[in-house]
């Protein structure tokens, strides 16, 4: 089925829009469809610190931010929560490959005004981007109805309740990253990663390191 950029009529106000993927052709499908939406000026970026500069120097009115760049999968959300801090009134949707609901109902509490699956029809792309330039809040069908399950199910459901610090170290476990390799990149040292993962084994129910890193795959995923 192909995708119809068109659109009848575009506001005259040019709109700024930065987009924050690293596959370059999703960056490139969705700027078309946002440029054609809102009459937008498009900017790219493909990493969490471009997505910050991008950020700093064009002040858009909205930023679309993937959950997962590069290969950590949390990313975004850090940088969601970043910019949430300095700036309350910006409109944020998280467009991502995960259906996960562990990680939308995050990514939502971290901040974002909106999120969506890059597997979603256009139309429900169209009121996302519509909502959240409007203002407003907006949830794709399918991951609405996962979070909803996910609330309605309360003691029943077995996801367990992380930190941000034991989410970003869970989702490097879920990479393969050894733990020097992880207090590399979290900047903290192999005890703190040892004492974290300790934790994480004792939380995701792992009998082994091998057992957390299956568990950790699954949570990202959203399977069981």
């Amino acid at each position: 089925m192909s995708l119809d950029f068109r659109q009848t009529e575009a506001p005259g106000r040019s709109s700024r829009v930065v987009i924050v993927d690293d596959h370059p052709v999703v960056a490139e499908g969705w700027g078309r469809i946002i440029r054609a939406r809102f009459n937008a000026e498009i900017h790219t970026a493909g990493t969490v610190l471009e997505g910050w500069r991008a950020w700093r120097r064009e002040d858009p009115d909205l930023i679309v931010i993937d959950l997962t760049l590069g290969e950590n999968r949390v990313a975004g959300i850090k940088l969601i929560s970043r910019l949430r801090k300095i700036a309350p009134d910006l409109a944020i949707l998280v467009c991502t490959m995960h259906h996960s609901p562990v990680l939308a109902r995050r990514a939502l509490k971290t901040g974002a005004n909106g999120i969506i699956n890059k597997d979603s029809p256009l139309e429900e792309i169209h009121a996302a981007l519509d909502q959240v330039m409007a203002g407003g809040n907006f949830i794709g069908n399918r991951l609405a109805t996962q979070i909803a399950l996910m609330e309605v199910q309360g003691s029943r459901n077995d996801t367990p309740r992380l930190t941000s610090r034991e989410e970003e170290i869970l989702g490097m476990i879920a990479e393969g990253l050894s733990y020097r390799e992880i207090a590399e990149r979290a900047c903290i040292s192999y005890k703190t990663v040892n004492n974290i993962c300790v934790v994480l084994r004792d939380k995701m129910g792992a009998s082994s390191l091998a057992n957390l890193v299956v568990k950790a795959i699954r949570h990202f995923d959203g399977s069981r």
